[in-house]
C-alpha cells in the first residue's frame, strides 16, 4: 500500500585494518571512508579503484553525512576510545597504522597530544611497547584489588605550627628564615642560629605550614 515508508538501507561497516591500508597510501581519511562505503566496507582493491575514479569529486575530502560510518564508530565504541581522535592523529602523523594509534590513545586517557608523544617516544620498538602495555592491562584485570589505606575523618581543623619568610628584594635571591611553634612557644631557626621568638612575622611570611587538630601527637598508624 502507499502507506508504506521505506527506510534507507544501512551503511557498511568500515573495516579498520583496510581503513588504515588506505590511509598508509597516501589518501586522506575522509575519501578512504567514502570510497570503502561505496564498495561495501572491507575490499581496498575496489576501493583503490573507487579513489581513482572519484578523487576529483567535489566533496572527496568532505566528512561523511551523519549515519555514514554509524556502524564503524558503533562497532569501535567497546574499546572506550574516541575514534574520532584516533582517525585524525593516524591522518596528521601519517607513520602508524590505526591500531599503534589506538593503543596510545587508550594508555594516554584519550589524550591526543599525550599519545602521540608516546607514540614517538616509542617509535624504536613500538610492537613491544604496545604489547607490554596489553600484558599489564590484562594482568591488572586479573589481579585482585589492593586494599587501600582508609581515609581519616574529622573535624578539619587545623593550627598554625610553621612559617618561612623571606628577606630581600624578591625570591631568587636574599636570605630565608624558618620559624616552628613548640610546646606552645616559637622558635627561629636561622641558619645555625636557633632561639626563642617573642613576635615571629606571621603576617609577612611566605609560607605557612598547618597541622590538623585531631590528628596531633596521633598519626594514623597505616601512614
Amino acid at each position: 500500500g502507499g502507506g508504506e515508508a521505506t527506510s534507507a538501507p544501512a551503511a557498511p561497516s568500515i573495516d579498520e585494518g583496510a581503513l588504515g591500508q588506505l590511509m598508509d597510501m597516501g589518501f586522506t581519511m575522509n575519501g578512504c571512508k567514502r570510497a570503502l562505503t561505496a564498495v561495501g566496507g572491507s575490499n581496498v582493491e575496489a576501493a583503490m579503484n573507487w579513489v581513482f575514479e572519484h578523487s576529483t569529486d567535489p566533496d572527496f575530502n568532505d566528512p561523511l553525512p551523519e549515519g555514514g560510518a554509524g556502524a564503524q564508530e558503533s562497532a569501535s565504541s567497546d574499546s572506550g576510545v574516541d575514534e574520532g581522535v584516533v582517525m585524525s592523529l593516524v591522518e596528521n602523523l601519517g607513520c602508524f597504522t590505526v591500531d599503534q594509534v589506538r593503543a596510545a590513545v587508550k594508555h594516554c586517557a584519550g589524550a591526543a597530544d599525550r599519545a602521540a608523544d608516546w607514540l614517538f617516544s616509542h617509535i624504536d620498538d613500538l610492537d613491544g611497547a604496545i604489547a607490554a602495555l596489553e600484558s599489564s592491562a590484562t594482568a591488572s584485570a586479573s589481579s585482585e584489588p589492593k586494599s587501600k589505606t582508609p581515609l581519616e575523618d574529622g573535624e578539619g581543623k587545623y593550627s598554625l605550627v610553621g612559617l618561612v619568610s623571606h628577606i630581600g628584594k624578591n625570591t631568587g635571591s636574599g636570605h630565608y628564615v624558618a620559624h616552628l611553634k613548640n610546646d606552645g612557644k616559637w622558635v627561629i631557626f636561622n641558619d645555625e642560629k636557633v632561639a626563642l621568638s617573642k613576635d615571629p612575622p606571621i603576617q609577612h611570611a611566605y609560607m605557612y605550614l598547618f597541622q590538623r587538630n585531631d590528628t596531633a601527637g596521633s598519626p594514623h598508624p597505616a601512614y
